[in-house]
């Protein structure tokens, strides 16, 4: 059942940003947090919130460009290809990273560490989830003396005293 507000072509789908995996409901010009979804109970925080923002600049790139001029994805992808081959051969497989999303799936994992570790040889492989938790853990070690696992939004709702 869908919020009272939420538009009726909205789809349900999970915010890009950080791990935590928040379920929405988009729709053109509109976001909010999807009230069934586990992850956030239909909470977003500030990113999450303004995703439809994205969505909407008029300077969002919608296909492949080299040097300010459009090309097309097998051009596109040939380049890439090409250039991190150039840095191995030139510069060794160490030269190669690769800086995954947070919201991948352990299958999509798995294929990124093949192809940097396995194919290319770099060991150069982190993802968004490390960055966007690193504050988080920061925190935590501060206020707990270790990196500890917050509690859920259950355990909040039944809280007497919650200290930020």
């Amino acid at each position: 059942m869908k919020h009272h507000d939420t538009p009726a072509d909205s789809i349900a789908t999970t915010c890009p940003y950080c791990g935590v995996g928040c379920g929405v409901l988009a729709a053109p010009g509109h976001v909010e947090g999807d009230h069934r979804h586990p992850a956030n109970g239909g909470r977003l925080c500030v990113k999450g919130s303004a995703l439809h923002e994205t969505l909407e600049d008029a300077n969002r790139l919608l296909v492949p460009k080299v040097a300010g001029y459009e090309v097309t994805w097998e051009e596109a992808i040939d380049r890439v290809a090409g250039a991190i081959s150039d840095s191995v051969r030139e510069h060794g497989a160490e030269s190669v990273a690769f800086y995954l999303s947070g919201q991948l799936l352990t299958e999509d994992y798995y294929i990124a560490n093949k192809l940097a570790k396995g194919f290319i040889g770099t060991p150069h492989v982190d993802t968004n989830s490390r960055l966007c938790m690193s504050s988080a853990v920061a925190a935590h070690k501060r206020a707990f003396g270790e990196d500890c696992v917050p509690g859920c939004y259950e355990d909040l709702e039944l809280a007497d005293l919650l200290v930020l």
